[in-house]
């Protein structure tokens, strides 16, 4: 196995566990544990339940990923594409309708995880070529 896929199979499990653990948070957690990251008590939980329902995709997305980057190519792809369009979405949500701290921390984070996955999927792709 080449070291990339290795890399790209560890680095995406990673990701699938951080965002399981969202999941957790956002499903499990009460009101006391939403406050203390930044965000007010809501009256109604759907929200919350309905962003833990699409992180537990997102995370299912990532795991099925790792277990064979080469055959899951497109779901690495969609990889990037879930976390650039979470990174555009929480850096427009901080800067225009609510500066809650977690909210960019969680924007810069998504941004990061993103761009690793970008690149370690270039570098997958350049092993390939070059075994052929």
């Amino acid at each position: 196995m080449y070291p990339v896929v290795r890399l790209i199979r560890w680095f995406l499990l990673i990701v699938a566990a951080h965002t399981f653990g969202v999941v957790v948070v956002l499903i499990v957690a009460g009101d006391t544990i939403m406050e203390i990251f930044g965000f007010p008590h809501l009256e109604s939980r759907f929200f919350q339940m309905q962003g833990g329902v699409f992180h537990l995709l997102v995370s299912y997305v990532y795991y099925k990923a790792s277990t064979d980057p080469k055959r899951y190519e497109y779901l690495i792809v969609f990889s990037v594409v879930i976390k650039m369009t979470a990174t555009v979405f929480l850096f427009l949500y901080y800067l225009f309708i609510e500066s809650i701290v977690m909210v960019l921390l969680s924007g810069i984070i998504d941004f990061g995880m993103g761009l690793i996955i970008l690149l370690l999927y270039w570098k997958l792709q350049n092993a390939k070529q070059m075994s052929v």
